[in-house]
């Protein structure tokens, strides 16, 4: 909030307090819930709790524009248990998580009832044996070849003397030449167009006013006779002079696939939220962005497959790289600026919530970003490469374009809003039986 946000210290600690006391009001209604629901029966409670919670993630994913950002099923590191994802996204394995803490504590509430501790022994050789039949194959390297550039273009307050491209091409130019020759070191050459990605980065790249960048661009993708995806900032006369925060996606000629305008845009960074009182956000803070947000999901369509982009933060929204496999992508890049997390462990997190998605819709993952991690996923969320972090860095790698569906990607969410369903009719069901009881 104060290196980045422009605030001073005492407004951007309140700012941070905010924040903290909203999105912990997620978990304080589910303690509140469990809590009273136990008073009266903590069988009722434990029940509750894996539905319950579930419900709160999915809260937190759509409520104040949602962010969902680490949720539990995360922590699952199992790689068979985590192919569930392919079926219920991650809240499939929050909602394990609990179930398995409910029937641990269930032994302690009632320690004489063998029924408790029957139900966990099965429960637990359940997990197990699901972990085993569902143990991923052996990781092999895709047919395809990519090629994803790491920058590393710092966060500088004299960006824009730096990096642009018309007051410092040789910039530009380096990183071209970075890109080319590592087209050069694919091995053994594909017979396919390679894939090269820049990631997202603070430089004033504007493809649609800045020739400099654009025939750059272009010229790039014919030399290097490769799909090109590239970040850039698109300014469109019916927006008002606003930006969008875009991807451009070029095919070997240097012609124009795909414009995707990043459609959920990150609250209070590039954009005030309506309810948030704009006007007043903005005398508080002028680096707030005032961004458009995109919305339409569509994909890059090539002889091999579809290229689906994300931008940065959507990585942490199931449903929206859903809907874009949905539409026809066969494999995902997802571009990032993760600078601004300094040397948190946010990158990181970042990475293992990226790497869900292609879990979720068996793809492959291909991750650019501005100073790290960049990396290659691979369906099963496995990290085939990765670059090291903070330093200029090419990342040269195989995947594959694949089609099919997995259960998620073709029926979306209907595990999650069927714990909504089921804790509502609990919730239901126990008022009535309260009242019947008081009666």
């Amino acid at each position: 909030m104060e290196q980045h946000g422009g605030l001073g210290p005492v407004l951007a600690i309140g700012v941070l307090l905010l924040f903290v006391i909203v999105f912990s009001l997620y978990f304080g209604v589910f303690g509140l819930v469990i809590a009273w629901v136990a008073k009266y029966s903590r069988g009722w409670a434990l029940a509750l709790s894996p539905f319950l919670w579930v419900t709160m993630e999915i809260a937190r994913t759509y409520v104040l524009t949602g962010f969902p950002w680490n949720l539990l099923g995360y922590a699952v590191q199992a790689p068979g248990l985590q192919r569930l994802a392919s079926f219920t996204a991650v809240y499939g394995l929050s909602f394990l998580v609990v179930a398995t803490s409910a029937l641990f504590v269930s032994i302690f509430v009632d320690p004489i009832q063998k029924r408790a501790r029957f139900a966990l022994a099965i429960w637990l050789a359940l997990l197990v044996a699901v972990n085993v039949a569902a143990a991923p194959p052996p990781m092999l390297p895709g047919p395809e070849a990519a090629i994803l550039v790491q920058p590393d273009v710092p966060l500088d307050v004299n960006i824009l003397e730096h990096w642009a491209p018309w007051k410092e091409p040789a910039q530009l130019d380096h990183l071209v030449d970075l890109s080319l020759a590592a087209r050069n070191k694919v091995n053994p050459p594909s017979a396919d167009p390679p894939l090269v990605a820049w990631s997202e980065n603070p430089a004033p790249f504007y493809f649609d006013r800045d020739p400099v960048f654009r025939q750059a661009m272009e010229k790039m993708a014919r030399q290097a006779q490769s799909y090109v995806v590239v970040s850039t900032m698109i300014t469109n006369p019916a927006d008002g002079g606003r930006p969008r925060n875009s991807a451009i996606v070029l095919d070997p000629q240097g012609h124009e696939l795909l414009q995707y305008d990043k459609i959920h845009l990150v609250p209070f960074g590039e954009y005030v939220p309506e309810w948030a009182f704009p006007g007043k956000i903005g005398k508080i803070t002028l680096e707030v962005g005032d961004f458009v947000a995109g919305s339409n999901y569509q994909v890059a369509r090539t002889p091999q497959g579809g290229i689906g982009v994300f931008i940065c933060y959507e990585a942490i929204f199931p449903q929206l790289v859903r809907r874009l496999t949905d539409q026809g992508a066969t494999v995902l890049v997802t571009i990032s600026d993760d600078t601004w997390f300094g040397n948190s462990s946010a990158a990181f997190q970042h990475l293992e919530m990226a790497r869900f998605r292609a879990i979720e819709n068996g793809r492959y993952l291909l991750r650019s970003t501005n100073d790290g991690i960049t990396a290659m996923v691979d369906p099963y969320g496995r990290v085939l490469e990765a670059a090291p972090r903070h330093g200029q860095q090419v990342l040269i790698g195989r995947f594959g374009y694949l089609a099919g569906q997995t259960f998620y990607t073709s029926h979306g969410d209907v595990f999650a809003w069927g714990c909504v369903a089921v804790t509502l009719a609990m919730m239901v069901g126990w008022s009535v039986k309260m009242r019947g009881a008081k009666g």
